[in-house]
């Protein structure tokens, strides 16, 4: 019986000391894996950091150079200076990058179910707004029920 149990012993020994070398590796895994993480963060973040020092030297050129042809054109053009193609140029090219830092205006198209409820607000009977809008009676009060709800 002793010599079972002794045997028992051993193999549960065995598989305690198993276990803590599996757990051992698994924790060394982990720590590589969360040192290669932040060795792809830093790799990003200096990535990311020299495409903005990049945007940054772009912009400060552009400037210059709007401020070069803002003055250029602000100067009154003599006739015997500058020939009136090259001032179209510059006004022309002023008013590309002008536009070029507009915002864009907001000519979102209406669509079909907002144009029928608001044919309905102004008092369109659905059968109007149908007509109007070229489509069938229940489409158009399914559109008007789905968008009061």
């Amino acid at each position: 019986m002793i010599l079972f149990l002794l045997i028992l012993s051993i193999i549960f020994n065995i598989a305690a000391f198993l276990s803590i070398y599996l757990l051992f590796l698994r924790q060394n895994r982990l720590i590589s894996k969360e040192v290669q993480h932040e060795k792809t963060l830093n790799e990003i973040e200096q990535t990311f950091t020299g495409y903005l020092l990049e945007m940054k030297d772009e912009n400060e050129q552009f400037l210059k150079q709007f401020e070069k042809i803002s003055q250029t054109a602000s100067i009154p053009a003599q006739p015997d200076d500058l020939p009136s193609e090259s001032v179209m140029t510059v006004k022309t090219t002023r008013n590309l990058a002008a536009a070029a830092y507009k915002k864009p205006q907001k000519n979102k198209p209406e669509s079909i179910s907002d144009r029928a409820r608001h044919l309905a607000h102004q008092g369109y009977t659905v059968e109007e707004v149908a007509r109007e809008l070229k489509k069938g009676k229940t489409e158009v009060e399914l559109m008007l029920k789905f968008r009061q709800s």
